[in-house]
């Protein structure tokens, strides 16, 4: 089998691959280490009040809790580049064996190349991250595919269809693990991109470069979820724009945390509110995204301060539109005081909000003190903002 991925790779292996065989609770303890051993308490915190403040996760969720249980159930086998070991489960079917291996010596194979713990290391942003696990499983997932066709005289190359049917198959069969198809629609799509739309990804790369696509992923990684998403913007080395925050001023707040919203995480939000359809037309023209949070400790209140950059100002006005009907679905309170083609400013579940669309750009904050929205903004709204 491994000769057989090695031939599929274009990469020998450097040195034999070490296994061992583990139980679920060996499994579960394995994922739980590493989890804590990759990211912190507070950085854990810090994203699931992102979550939260963008209305993809309720109030009572436990990300820690939910991400551990939905890698626990799907674990038929898993390569740990930290111990450079390929553990397989004790529960994994049969039928499911020789796939789940192949999968992993894909992963052991380009460990001993590329070094898989220092390439995911590089990441820079969280979007950053996810692109950069994309490459590592949709490769995996795409050798895999390889091995299966090659066993009834096929082959992905040269046939893209394949590819796409292969990923839709993988997103069927994912929906029978019931804490996965019960876990929110972010955790779902986040933890399934890497493997469906990576394996997608990495067809484009490989119809581009054959063999060689394999190393080229790895020297020349993509940096984004749209690189991931619209292979032709990896290939055209697109990189994300810098994106101007709106600006406000409340007395008692200080920023708690801040990061990057990546063409994933926007196609994941309209999705949950609004459906696939605006999915895709509302977030195809995504040019680059931030925010920060800013807390007060006092009045135990958030502040979400946020900013996206689109393509066109036609892009940025479908977002616009869309990002309105998001906050009108989100929260079970939405009064609008202030409206227009410009402007939405009112108060929600969280306290009063704004939304604004200036150029290419779409911006928001939300949690502000009821009563202090005109106050907190230099810059007053305008009859040209809105009615």
């Amino acid at each position: 089998m491994l000769r057989e991925v090695e031939d599929i790779m274009g990469l020998k292996a450097k040195r034999p691959i070490v296994h061992e065989v583990l139980s679920r609770e060996g499994i579960n303890d394995l994922v739980g280490r590493r989890l804590d051993e990759g990211t912190s308490s507070e950085e854990i915190s810090h994203e699931e009040l992102f979550l939260k403040l963008f209305g993809f996760v309720g109030d009572d969720f436990d990300l820690a809790e939910q991400v551990v249980e939905v890698l626990t159930e799907q674990a038929t086998a898993l390569y740990d580049y930290r111990s450079k070991k390929l553990y397989l489960a004790t529960w994994t079917p049969l039928d499911m064996q020789e796939y789940a291996l192949v999968h992993e010596l894909a992963h052991a194979l380009a460990d001993q190349h590329f070094d898989l713990e220092r390439f995911v290391s590089k990441g820079r942003t969280a979007d950053e991250d996810l692109a950069r696990s994309a490459v590592i499983e949709g490769q995996a997932s795409w050798v895999m595919t390889e091995w299966v066709m090659r066993k009834s005289g096929r082959s992905l190359k040269g046939n893209r269809m394949l590819a796409v049917a292969a990923a839709g198959g993988s997103r069927y069969e994912v929906e029978k693990y019931p804490v996965y198809s019960s876990a929110p629609e972010y955790i779902r799509e986040t933890m399934l991109f890497p493997y469906t739309d990576g394996l997608i990804f990495q067809q484009y790369v490989v119809e581009k470069y054959g063999k060689n696509a394999f190393a080229h992923v790895f020297e020349q990684p993509p940096a984004l979820t749209k690189h991931i998403l619209q292979p032709e913007t990896y290939f055209a080395q697109s990189a994300p724009q810098k994106t101007p925050l709106p600006t406000f001023d409340v007395e008692g707040f200080e920023r708690s945390s801040r990061g990057d919203v990546g063409q994933l995480d926007h196609r994941v939000l309209i999705r949950q509110y609004l459906g696939d359809d605006a999915a895709e037309t509302a977030t195809d023209g995504w040019r680059g995204a931030r925010y920060e949070i800013w807390a007060n400790q006092k009045l135990d209140r958030h502040v979400l301060r946020y900013a996206s950059q689109w393509e066109t100002a036609d892009d940025a006005k479908r977002f616009f539109d869309a990002y309105v009907r998001v906050l009108e679905a989100k929260w079970d309170r939405f009064e609008v005081h202030r409206s227009g083609p410009k402007l939405s400013a009112g108060a929600g579940d969280n306290g009063a909000y704004r939304v604004q669309l200036d150029g290419t750009v779409v911006s928001s904050v939300e949690g502000l003190p009821e009563g202090r929205l005109e106050s907190a903004f230099r810059k007053p709204l305008t009859l040209e903002d809105g009615s």
